[in-house]
């Protein structure tokens, strides 16, 4: 009998939705007592503790072309402004409602495409 695998990506896949799972749950619990511009500054340093070890892996530089750094910048960018948005919505809004509502942002992102 053949053994299927799931293709590498599908782990991916399967891992972001769990970290953004309780990403949102704790975004919740931080946002009770804590401003949304202080949990997007934050946010910001929880993700350089991830940077430092990328950039540590690639010796400390940045490959691509300047389109690709220039996307990757603007990507940053507007995931800022939307975490800054989402932590505002969970500082009154409830965690349910928020997180679902948020989460049809791939129907933007298909009509834009």
């Amino acid at each position: 009998m053949k053994r299927m695998l799931l293709p590498k990506w599908s782990l991916y896949a399967f891992l972001s939705v769990f970290w953004w799972g309780v990403y949102g749950l704790l975004a919740k619990i931080g946002s009770v007592n804590t401003s949304p511009s202080q949990m997007q500054i934050l946010f910001t340093v929880g993700t350089f503790l991830l940077v430092v070890p990328a950039l540590m892996r690639t010796g400390v530089k940045v490959d691509g072309d300047r389109v690709g750094i220039t996307y990757a910048t603007l990507i940053g960018l507007l995931a800022g402004l939307g975490n800054l948005a989402y932590f505002a919505a969970l500082e009154t809004g409830k965690a349910s409602v928020v997180g679902t509502l948020t989460s049809i942002y791939p129907v933007l992102t298909v009509s834009l495409a």
